[in-house]
Order: structure tokens, then sequence, then C-alpha cells
């Protein structure tokens, strides 16, 4: 079928430009192996992610944003981590366009305070740092009265629980390191002399040339400047995002040969640092032990915990009619007011 001619071309180019890639790779410097890195022990790992749901019904929208933290395999002492590992709102609001924006805001929110919180070596968040600061822009911008439960939520948590700073602190963190599941981008095409014709994505391109215990030397990835509404981010406060953002290096790992190269996006202090370098990889390939995990294993429990919640609020949903059916005296209108007629919803982790 078509289809599976198009596939079949891709890989059969794939697996042709395959060797080239990697002598490219190899001639100017761009691999490296992380046994030529002294690691001083085994760290301690969380993954952190998120979700948001969104059941459009006749009468109004019921929304739900959560959090949830998973600690990774140690064997090192237990960490003091106050509970519970997790975040949830779950609510109705009048219906809104905006209002999936602004619930994404605040799943954003809820994840920044767990990461906070983290007490780990390593705190592994299911997403790339830039589409955080999106999801929180387009939050602010769209809150309004007319979702005044849900954005007096999102504001109150900007406010309480710091985001601001929490933000700052997570891009400026000796601990912390976004792995996200895609991206277009690919810094690795630049020097390697690869053209955007070829639309190869940076994290296949890594698992074409990569081998097992390989990783790509950090290399710059946010150049573009990104903002947040002056009413919740100060122009100082702006600045200093932007300069934590030019800090942040990605690299390309491949733990084995079983698992795709994982993208690991790394703030300043991690990228200049062999010590927290070695850290960090050593943090990631112990928690691959399964060609069934093809993500770090807190993040794979995160991730399946996270999709939960739209089974989660389809109970919610079903017990809150049943309780407004049992009080109220038009039951066909009740019903009708009731009725899902769209669902919505998403993760953290792009």
């Amino acid at each position: 079928m078509p289809v599976s001619a198009e596939v079949r071309a891709r890989f059969n180019k794939l697996r042709n430009d395959r060797a080239g890639y990697r002598r490219n790779a190899v001639a100017c410097g761009l691999i490296r192996r992380k046994a030529d890195l002294d690691v001083p022990r085994e760290p301690s790992v969380a993954g952190i992610d998120g979700s948001y749901q969104l059941h459009r019904l006749t009468s109004l929208d019921l929304c739900a944003a959560a959090a949830v933290a998973v600690e990774g395999t140690s064997k090192e002492a237990i960490r003091h981590w106050p509970e519970p590992y997790h975040r949830i709102w779950v609510r109705g609001v009048p219906h809104a366009d905006e209002t999936s924006l602004v619930l994404r805001g605040l799943m954003v929110g809820m994840e920044l305070e767990l990461a906070n919180l983290s007490p780990h070596d390593l705190t592994l968040i299911d997403g790339a740092f830039g589409s955080l600061i999106i999801y929180l822009n387009q939050g602010l911008s769209n809150v309004g009265a007319r979702r005044a439960v849900l954005s007096a939520e999102l504001k109150e948590r900007w406010e309480n629980q710091q985001i601001l700073s929490r933000l700052l602190a997570l891009l400026r963190s000796d601990r912390a390191v976004a792995v996200p599941k895609f991206t277009s981008r690919n810094e690795l095409a630049k020097p390697l002399g690869i053209s955007s014709s070829d639309a190869i994505d940076g994290r296949t391109l890594a698992t074409l040339i990569l081998k097992s215990g390989e990783y790509t030397a950090p290399l710059p990835v946010y150049e573009e400047e990104y903002h947040l509404p002056r009413a919740f981010c100060s122009e100082g406060d702006d600045l200093a995002m932007n300069h934590a953002l030019q800090a942040v290096r990605v690299v390309y790992y491949r733990p084995y040969e079983w698992v795709p190269s994982v993208r690991l996006e790394l703030p300043g202090p991690i990228a200049n640092s062999l010590t927290r370098l070695s850290i960090a990889l050593e943090g990631i390939h112990r928690q691959f032990f399964s060609p069934a995990v093809l993500e770090p294993y807190p993040l794979f429990l995160a991730d399946r915990m996270v999709k939960s919640l739209g089974a989660g609020v389809s109970v919610v949903e079903q017990t809150v009619s049943q309780q407004v059916v049992d009080t109220g005296v038009d039951l066909e209108l009740t019903m009708l007011l009731l009725q899902n007629y769209r669902t919505e919803g998403g993760r953290g982790g792009v």
C-alpha cells in the first residue's frame, strides 16, 4: 500500500545515509563516550509529568489539571520528601475558547512546584524547557473574568507558590534535566552539514549515529527569546529567564543499543561541569533496564499515571451528574445540560 511504500523509502534512505552521518560526526568530534567520564556514585532520580483534561458539557466545562512525581530506582537511603508527590485541581467553569490554555498553564505551575521540592540528585522533567515557558505564557495571557475560578487558581498559584522563581531556579539548576519525547529541533544538523531539506530531527539522527554508551557534545538550544506577560514578569526577570535559557545545552545519549537516543536539555551548571554531566548520564543510564521501557523509568511511570486523569475525570463527571439528578426537579433538562459533547486533554511530555 502507498503508506508502507513511503515508510519503507524513508527507512531505506536513513539506513543508506547512516554510515556517512557517523563518519562526519566522528570527524568533527561530536561523539563522546560516557565511559570516559568519572561517576562518583549512583545518583537518586525522580521524574515529573503533568496532564490536563477538559470535558465540555452542554452547560459548562469540567476542568482538571494534575502533576505527579515518581522516584526512580536507587540503592541509597530514602530522601526526605514530604508527601503527597502529586498536585490536582478539578472544577467546573463557564465555556470559553481559551480555557485549555489557562488549564495547561496551571498544569505547568504544578510541575514546577514538584520539581522545586524534589530532594534528588537528578530531577527529570517530561518536556522541553521552552515548552514550559510557552504554556505559562499562553495561560497567563488568557487569564480573564469568563474563567474566574480557573483564572483565580492560576494567579493564586503564580503568587503563593512563587512559580516564576521556581521556573528561574529550574533553568539554573545543577540537578534538573528536561527530557522531551519529541521535538522537530535538530542541533546536530549544522555541524554535520545536513540541510533542512533532509527533514530529519535530532533524536532520529542521534539514534542513527550513536552506539551504546555514547553521547553527543553539548550544543546550544535556545537562540530565540521567550517572554511572559509583563503583568506577571518584570523586564529584569524576563532578561534573567532568557539568559538562563541561552546557557541551556542539548545532549543526545544512547544508553543501550535497544533504546533510541534520548534528548536531554541541560541547564548551564550541568552542561559546563563534567562531574554534573556524568551524574546526569549515569542517572539516565540506570533508569533503563528493560526493552519495554523506552524512556527513563520514573518518567515512564509518571506518564502512565497522568494518562489516567481522563478516566478519573470521567468518574467525577458521572458522580456530579448523579448528584445533580438526585437533587433536581427537571430530570430531562438536567441530563441535557450535563451532556458531554467533546473531551480535550493532553500531557506535558512534549
